[in-house]
């Protein structure tokens, strides 16, 4: 029995661990899988005991290793185990360098992004989602992106070496800045430097695109959502370009449909305060689905509120009627950068995503464009919006999606 229902978890993950949840009560459980065996805790004493625990025996890194292979995905790179055997530079790079070049970097972005759906929808009327499958087994995108991205990397490393880092290289890029925050004893080669730029893609495309994904799809489930996000959009999208900051109900509408759709490996022996024990090769999760649809830290946790987590003043600048309309909020506002016991969408305590800021900026924008420019809507409201694999949700491909232009937009790209 216990071989059957660890071959369930394949397919019926989310649910296994809502079970479990549940049945724990806020304790520690375990689920097995074919592969592995997996221990979850919420509480926050045991969230803190993983965040305390030393790298030596819980490793979020080896765990990441694990799930993306980077040997075949990342053309043959091959990160240790360990964080840290080889500096964590890219931390700085993406929580301090990147973060603070949002507001240089946005505003070319939104002219980019909306040329690029003007024209996929243009060249593109009808889009079949089996395509991208399909034409995935006969392209090698990960040697084209190390192949081109290869001799760039090889001439500044070229140039760091000769002590020629002048005013040529640009200022806002990204493999500078992996470059600039490797270590100084044994900085990074070219290929180096190019596997970590992968490896900062790699992690992030799953969620941008996921998330993107849920959110089209909930405004078109929901689209008495659309007016009031177009009214913020229309008062505050130039000052969010010019700054990165902002967009409060859009920033919430996001956090929301994450929070409806939404792990460390063991290297060592570890046990928890309450006896749980890990061995070697377990995984430390936290079960994020169901903290954040449980009816003790979510008001009414299993329907849509797109507004629950701005402040109501906020929507009721751009919504007269916001107030009786959209009731349903938290004790508290709080963004989607947020990172707390609730919110794990980003990780928690000292491994949390450092890129987080510039995920959502991204978000924000391409959403934007889309609730500006177009009237969305589902061509079968009653499809399947998703399916699971392990503990993932990922968007089903039978959902299709209408996008109609507005014919009362003002074009101009540099804002709303």
């Amino acid at each position: 029995m216990t071989r059957v229902s660890a071959w369930m978890y394949l397919f019926y993950g989310t649910d296994i661990i809502q079970s479990k949840f549940d049945e724990a009560k806020d304790g520690s459980f375990e689920v097995l899988a074919p592969d592995k065996r997996y221990v979850f805790v919420s509480s926050s004493k045991h969230l803190r005991e993983l965040d305390t625990a030393p790298d030596t025996v819980l490793s979020l890194q080896a765990a990441s290793k694990q799930m993306l292979q980077p040997q075949y995905a990342m053309h043959s790179f091959n990160w240790f185990d360990r964080r840290g055997t080889e500096g964590v530079g890219f931390v700085r790079a993406l929580r301090t360098l990147l973060t603070n070049n949002i507001p240089q970097i946005l505003p070319n972005l939104s002219i980019l992004i909306t040329s690029s759906l003007t024209d996929v929808l243009a060249e593109h009327p009808n889009v079949d989602a089996q395509i991208g499958a399909v034409i995935q087994r006969f392209l090698s995108s990960h040697k084209a992106v190390y192949e081109v991205l290869l001799p760039i990397a090889d001439q500044r490393c070229l140039q760091r070496d000769l002590g020629k880092l002048g005013g040529e290289l640009p200022k806002h890029a990204c493999i500078q800045w992996i470059m600039e925050t490797s270590p100084r004893k044994a900085p990074w080669s070219g290929k180096r430097v190019v596997h970590e730029l992968m490896a900062i893609w790699l992690g992030s495309v799953h969620a941008l695109t996921t998330t993107i994904t849920f959110a089209i799809r909930d405004l078109c489930l929901h689209p008495e959502y659309a007016e009031p996000l177009r009214a913020e959009l229309e008062a505050e999208y130039k000052n969010f370009l010019q700054t990165g900051q902002g967009l409060p109900l859009l920033d919430s509408f996001i956090k929301e449909s994450a929070r409806l759709t939404p792990v460390e490996s063991t290297l060592g022996p570890f046990q928890f305060s309450d006896g749980t024990k890990l061995s070697p090769g377990d995984w430390a999760c936290t079960p994020v689905r169901a903290i954040m649809q449980n009816e003790a830290l979510y008001p009414a946790p299993l329907e849509f509120h797109g507004f629950r987590f701005v402040d109501r003043d906020n929507v009721s600048i751009h919504t007269p009627e916001g107030a009786q309309r959209f009731q349903i909020q938290q004790e508290k506002p709080s963004s989607l950068c947020s990172a707390d016991a609730t919110w794990h969408v980003w990780g928690s305590g000292r491994m949390v995503c450092p890129g987080r800021y510039y995920a959502a900026a991204v978000m924000k924008v391409i959403l934007a464009q889309i609730i500006r420019d177009y009237d969305c809507s589902l061509v079968d409201p009653a499809a399947r919006r998703w399916f699971t694999w392990r503990s993932t949700t990922l968007p089903g491909p039978g959902t299709k999606v209408v996008f109609s232009p507005r014919q009362d937009v003002s074009r101009a790209v540099s804002g709303v």
